[in-house]
Formats: structure tokens, C-alpha cells, sequence
């Protein structure tokens, strides 16, 4: 069942903050559904009110998440090899964070695409997936270790993790604050968390694609930074991505872990309210974004049919996915020069 056609409850307070003081941002999703978002009005986070809660949110990304987005119960050939590509850009920012037989936990592993690379390169690294279609795919084809479950279900030996990852995971969560706490409890002392999430401030979409139905949360760089401090973790870095589509964040966890207490970012909900506000569709329509991005995605599904054909299962084309890591200056399968992560997620 979509999450749409499913009951909903009000949010008593932000997740950041505790503020009770919401401006609605929309009313209407990606695809014209009923979906009211608002601004907290003390820090800037954009969320769902009112939501699923937390026993329907489960169900659906057990069964129904996957199928809804990717009209598939497993991926196809054409799935692993985009999310194969994906992977690959994630491992240039990756990298640093990583020794030799690093122990990785990467949490939403989707089809184990960046599990499996990791594996190849030498890495301890293992996912969880709430959708079991996916986590299936992941271990009876791709042969890694992946749990199926949620963060509740999760089974991992606490400070046993050099790097947790949480790609386009976040805004998913109900209470992602509390999910980085746990995230931090597997970690050792100086291991990293790494997050990525949709950026609300971003202007590289139709106004009107902004919002959808699975994500309860829009973070910016300042409010995900803010999620991490409120779990006792340091942060390292923000960016965001080349379009600025995504925003990233990478935290440390401390030797003593000291939470934050809720407050209010400084002009924060300001300036991302002055951000949408100012996206209009016209002024969408006179960038380059709605031109370049149909031609970019032609493209892309051009070298997509030329790599696909030169394999036959999702196994041998991560490991030659793989081999290109390894060897950076032989000609990447395929011409494209870069992925749009959004397309992906």
C-alpha cells in the first residue's frame, strides 16, 4: 500500500529543536498526492506533518518500497548496473575514510551494489536492508552478508565498526537523531558515519518534484550537521554534491560522547523558507537544469544498454566495476563522466 492511502498521526515537536512552531511549506507531493510539509520555524527542518508512523513506515519498505519506485521485487540488470555506477562515485569520497580491511556497515544497502565493491577491494564490509526483495538479491545472487531489518532489527557488535554509511537513508527515518545515536554505538572511537541525503535547498529540479511521500525529512547541510551534534558525534565535513542535489555529512564519534541540546540555528528556516520561496517554476525554466537533464539522462540510458549488453548477471558486472576502482586510468564502462544521485536513490 502506498504511503499516501495510509493513516497519518500530527507531529508533536521538531525532531531538532523540540519547537512546536511549523509553517507549511506544500501541500501536494511529486505526484500531485496530498502531502503537507512544513518549516520549523527554529532551526529550518523541513518535514512530513502528519506522518505514518512507525509500524506502517516498516511494512512499506519491507514489501512495497522497491516495487512502488522501481516496479521490480528484485533489480534487474539495468538496476545493479546504475547503482554499480553510483557506487562507484561514492567510493572516490569514501576512500579517505578507509584502511585496509576497513570494517563497513553500509545501513539501506538497496541491491548490495556498494557492499559488493567494497568486499572486492578488500574491505569488511556488510550491509542491512529493510526490503527483503533486495536484501534477498543481495546475498542468493551477489553473495555478501546483509541482514534484512530496520534499525530495530539490527544485529551489530557495538564498537566493532571502522565507517557507517547511510546513503539516501536519513530522510526516510521517523526518528533519525535516535538512529544516529545507535549508528554510533557500532562504531569505534574515531570511526566515521557518513550520510548523504537529498538537499531541500536544491535548485536543480522542477519546484514541484521536491517533495514526495517517503521522505518525512529535508535536510540542508546546517540541519543534518545538527542531527549528527544531537547524536554526540563531532562533524568532520558538509558539502554538497556538483549540482547540489545532495548534501553530505561526515561525523566522528568521540571518545566522550556529549549530546546536544536542542536548539535553534540562527537564520537558518530563513533562509531555506527565501529558497523555495524564490524557486518558482518560472524561474526554473530559465536555468539550464530542465534542458541539460533530459539530454543527460538520453545519454546515460545510451551507455547504459551499450555496458549492460556485455553481461548476463549482476555478479560479474560489479566485479568489473570493481577492477576499475582498482585500476582508475582504464576507460570507465561506458562514456558517462558522472551520475545524478538522485535519479538513483
Amino acid at each position: 500500500m502506498p504511503l499516501h492511502a495510509i493513516s497519518t498521526t500530527l507531529v508533536e515537536h521538531c525532531e531538532l529543536c523540540h519547537s512546536t512552531h511549523f509553517t507549511e511549506v506544500a501541500s501536494k507531493d511529486r505526484d500531485g498526492q496530498p502531502l503537507r510539509s512544513v518549516i520549523c520555524e527554529n532551526c529550518g527542518l523541513v518535514f512530513s506533518d502528519p506522518r505514518p508512523n512507525t509500524t506502517q513506515i516498516d511494512d512499506f519498505y519491507r514489501e512495497g518500497y522497491r516495487v512502488a519506485y522501481k516496479q521490480a521485487w528484485q533489480p534487474r540488470l539495468k538496476h545493479t548496473y546504475r547503482a554499480g555506477r553510483v557506487a562507484q562515485g561514492r567510493m572516490r569520497h569514501l576512500m579517505p575514510l578507509l584502511v585496509p580491511g576497513s570494517s563497513v556497515l553500509d545501513f539501506g544497502s538497496g541491491g548490495g551494489e556498494l557492499v559488493f565493491i567494497l568486499r572486492e577491494l578488500g574491505h569488511d564490509a556488510r550491509g542491512i536492508e529493510p526490503n527483503i526483495g533486495y536484501a534477498e538479491y543481495s546475498r542468493d545472487v551477489l553473495g555478501i552478508p546483509v541482514q534484512i531489518g530496520g534499525f530495530a532489527e539490527a544485529r551489530v557488535q557495538p564498537c566493532s565498526l571502522h565507517l557507517v554509511t547511510l546513503f539516501h537513508v536519513a530522510e526516510h527515518l521517523e526518528h533519525p537523531v535516535e538512529a544516529f545515536k545507535q549508528a554510533a554505538q557500532w562504531l569505534r572511537v574515531g570511526g566515521k558515519l557518513y550520510i548523504e541525503v537529498p538537499n531541500v535547498e536544491s535548485r536543480c529540479i522542477w519546484p514541484s518534484s521536491r517533495f514526495h511521500q517517503a521522505h518525512l525529512y529535508n535536510f540542508n547541510a546546517a540541519t543534518l550537521a545538527q542531527a549528527g551534534r544531537r547524536a554526540g558525534l563531532n562533524v568532520v565535513t558538509t558539502f554538497t554534491s556538483e549540482d547540489g542535489g545532495n548534501v553530505t555529512a561526515v561525523f566522528e564519534k568521540p571518545e566522550t560522547s556529549v549530546e546536544a541540546a536542542p536548539s535553534p540555528l540562527a537564520d537558518n528556516a530563513d533562509r531555506i523558507a527565501r529558497i523555495l520561496r524564490d524557486h518558482t517554476a518560472l524561474a526554473h525554466a530559465f536555468t539550464a537544469h530542465p534542458y541539460t537533464r533530459p539530454i543527460q539522462k538520453l545519454r546515460r540510458q545510451w551507455d547504459e544498454r551499450q555496458a549492460i549488453a556485455r553481461f548476463t548477471d549482476g555478479k560479474t558486472l560489479l566485479q568489473h566495476l570493481a577492477r576499475e576502482i582498482e585500476h582508475p586510468h582504464r576507460h570507465a564502462l561506458g562514456s558517462q563522466a558522472s551520475v545524478n544521485l538522485l535519479e538513483v536513490a
